[in-house]
């Protein structure tokens, strides 16, 4: 009896261990699930600088609703480090996406490290014009090259280049810079322009005005000269990562932080290029004469009458390359001056006086010294004013008086 029962029992626990191996084998452990934290970029307005505009959908200053970047992550591999390039080798497309909120996110889902000593690094980058001098495969934590002094680039008269400081030691999307409301929390991405721009205005000086005289301005010739190709070399020295607290680093070139306080492009040590552009005016109304790289706005030739108070664009607005301004840079201008009698504003007959007033080949520092350079993600616009009114011509008439020519007393009389 006792044999029965011991083997009754020995079955029962051979099942109950078959049964427990078997439970093992399929088990499911229950655990406290972290929630998945999505990768977003936040580029809205935040400390100093401006970036998305809100009265644009948040568009990058108008330019554009996406932009490129580059993901380095640090992960934990148990025994140490490794560094993985998240987004690929060329980068993910980061664009806008209009909701509740607004989201900025790349094309693809991407989601947070869980490891608490995992983080990413981002890079982003923006260029209107794709420029095959710039390879996204060669962008690191570290380095972004526009160009070499090999390759330069050539910058185009609508080239738009912006990078963003290094978004640093991040482990999830970062809300403590955003000051614009409706945008959502993301990857801290503030953009740098790295081209300058430049505008050039013409007015006539209007100081003397006549009712009874009219001057026209017609602008015969303008030509400027300026650099149009170079190379900019971005770093992040590895001593700015030392410091692990820091959310964004900005970019260097050599020595100093690539702001607008330096110019920041090189031109290439051999086959660099200086462009002239030459505008004539047309015999032609109304005709818009545009160049290859810039556009000078309606030549009719231009007429400037000297009652107009607000200048008008004679060089529309581009960008160029940044550049210490020096004999690569030269301006002339030459413009016919034509006068005509006027009753209250309107001319009465044909110019009773024309000529031609030539301005010669310059350097523009020469004509506008307080301005040396054209520094990255700043905007010059140069006021040309011409004042064509001469002095009035007057006359002084005086009479020469009657010369006196009186003989000596003389007695005339008669002979006897």
């Amino acid at each position: 009896m006792i044999n029965n029962k011991q083997n009754i029992m020995k079955k029962f626990f051979f099942f109950a261990a078959a049964a427990l191996v078997a439970l093992a084998a399929c088990s499911k452990v229950d655990t406290v699930e972290t929630p998945a934290r999505k990768i977003g970029f936040n580029v809205g307005t935040y400390k100093a600088g401006t970036k998305a505009d809100p009265s644009t959908k948040h568009a990058l200053q108008g330019e554009t609703n996406s932009f490129s970047s580059k993901a380095f992550l640090h992960a934990d591999a148990g025994s140490g480090m490794t560094v993985q390039n998240m987004f690929g080798t060329t980068g993910e497309t980061v664009s806008f996406t209009a909701g509740t909120p607004n989201v900025w996110e790349p094309s693809n889902e991407y989601f947070w490290p869980k490891a608490a000593s995992s983080y990413i690094n981002f890079v982003s980058w923006y260029s209107k014009n794709t420029k095959s001098q710039f390879s996204a495969a060669n962008v690191t934590e570290i380095s972004m090259d526009w160009g070499t002094n090999a390759s330069p680039v050539t910058i185009d008269s609508t080239d738009n280049i912006l990078f963003a400081d290094l978004a640093y030691n991040l482990k999830e999307n970062k809300k403590d810079f955003i000051t614009t409301s409706g945008v959502a929390e993301g990857v801290p991405t503030l953009f740098h322009h790295a081209l300058a721009k430049l505008q050039f205005n013409m007015k006539l000086k209007t100081s003397t005005v006549s009712t009874k005289t009219i001057w026209d301005v017609a602008i015969q010739e303008a030509t400027l000269t300026i650099a149009n190709n170079g190379y900019l070399a971005l770093a992040i020295p590895v001593a700015d990562t030392a410091n692990k607290t820091k959310t964004t680093i900005p970019w260097k070139v050599g020595n100093d932080a690539a702001t607008s306080d330096i110019v920041g492009w090189a031109r290439p040590s051999t086959g660099s290029t200086n462009e002239t552009l030459v505008e004539t005016s047309s015999t032609a109304a109304n005709t818009t004469k545009t160049l290859a790289k810039l556009s000078f706005e309606t030549f009719a030739p231009k007429s400037l009458s000297d009652t107009a108070t607000t200048a008008q664009v004679f060089l529309a607005e581009r960008t160029v390359m940044p550049q210490t301004l020096g004999s690569n840079v030269q301006f002339s201008l030459k413009f016919k001056i034509s006068l005509f009698h006027g009753n209250n504003g309107a001319k009465v007959g044909d110019a009773y006086s024309e000529e031609i007033v030539e301005i010669p080949v310059t350097n523009l520092t020469t004509l506008v010294p307080s301005i040396t350079d054209w520094k990255m993600n700043t905007k010059y616009i140069y006021n040309v004013t011409i004042d064509p009114v001469g002095k009035k011509v007057l006359f002084d008439p005086a009479v020469v008086d009657w010369a006196e020519v009186a003989s000596t007393d003389t007695q005339i009389y008669s002979q006897q």
